[in-house]
């Protein structure tokens, strides 16, 4: 009996050898560096749906880099999106014979036996990263004994170090020397996640939460600067029409170091006016309110609902609604 691929073909000698040799594992100055880049850094609109329309041009690389990217720097996206991993990470797994045939039986017990190992059950949660991605790529590395030839590890190879055909948006390969690679059909486990119908780039929820990340990401160094400067008096420095450049220079930095932004300097003789806003205690407010907006946005996308993450007026009966969404 021959080992069959997950399409039935007959796996020849030659590929049995290579079922103990990485094949996509990480090179130090290679196509596939352990360090990646930080797209979020001073992410703008204008940025952000460059780096999509490159994505949807299946360059990827970007993009699979700002979701991970917004996984570390978002606190709330992060745990929901854990939520969602770790929730099915935990569900049990069953095997089923095929029937009650014996050598039927006999492969399930076989399989039983594997599960038990624990192998599949801690690579769950790194499957998973399909979910905010799109699509997860993980590298078996097989124990090959007599009569037995199970996966010893499922090693996690992260996105960045693949692409997709540009022929039909879904065909996965990986860098090497240049050249695009297809994958080994008894080598990878590739997890696909359909947020939307399409190409296999514009399929993970990041795509959707790169938006509210980013805006949300504004309002919150808006409030830190509010925070910052709050109650803090508005230094207000005046110079005569016969100071020179260099004692402007000496007022700007008196009055710019002793505490926060507020500070100008103007010509003496100048009048400004501050207005302040009738209710400062709603402005004030306004900046946890539009984050939690995001928030709340991100909750549905990620989870489908707000409850379980989210203290809500509604009572018992909408908690249990809520509940059953997430289910």
């Amino acid at each position: 009996m021959s080992l069959l691929d997950q399409f039935g073909r007959p796996i020849r000698a030659a590929d049995v050898r290579a079922l103990r040799e990485e094949r996509a594992g990480p090179t130090l100055a290679g196509v596939r560096p352990v360090i990646s880049g930080h797209p979020a850094d001073g992410l703008t609109p204008g940025r952000l749906a460059a780096i999509h329309r490159a994505a949807a041009g299946n360059d990827g690389l970007a993009y699979l880099e700002l979701a991970e990217d917004i996984e570390e720097r978002d606190l709330h996206y992060g745990g929901v999106l854990n939520t969602r991993r770790r929730a099915v990470a935990q569900l049990p797994i069953t095997v089923e014979a095929a029937s009650d045939d014996a050598e039927h039986v006999k492969h399930a017990d076989f399989v039983r036996d594997w599960i038990k190992s624990g192998v599949l059950e801690g690579a769950l949660f790194d499957i998973l990263d399909g979910i905010g991605k799109g699509f997860s790529v993980m590298e078996v590395m097989w124990l090959t004994e007599p009569r037995a030839f199970v996966p010893e590890r499922l090693e996690f190879r992260p996105q960045r170090w693949f692409e997709v055909l540009p022929e039909d948006g879904q065909t996965l390969t990986f860098r090497e020397g240049g050249e695009r690679i297809p994958l080994s059909p008894h080598k990878f486990v590739v997890h696909r996640h359909p947020q939307k119908s399409g190409i296999l780039l514009r399929s993970g929820l990041a795509r959707v939460a790169s938006w509210a990340w980013m805006y949300k990401a504004f309002t919150l160094r808006d409030w830190a600067v509010f925070v910052q400067n709050y109650g803090a008096p508005l230094r207000l420095g005046r110079y005569g029409p016969e100071s020179s450049e260099a004692e402007r220079d000496v007022l700007w930095k008196a009055v710019a170091n002793i505490a926060g932004d507020c500070a100008a300097i103007v010509p003496r003789g100048m009048e400004i006016e501050f207005i302040e806003a009738a209710d400062k205690g709603a402005g004030s407010d306004l900046f946890e309110r539009r984050a939690d907006w995001l928030d709340r946005q991100i909750s549905k996308v990620v989870l489908g609902q707000t409850t379980t993450t989210d203290a809500v007026s509604g009572g018992h009966a909408v908690a249990r609604e809520h509940r059953l969404v997430q289910e």
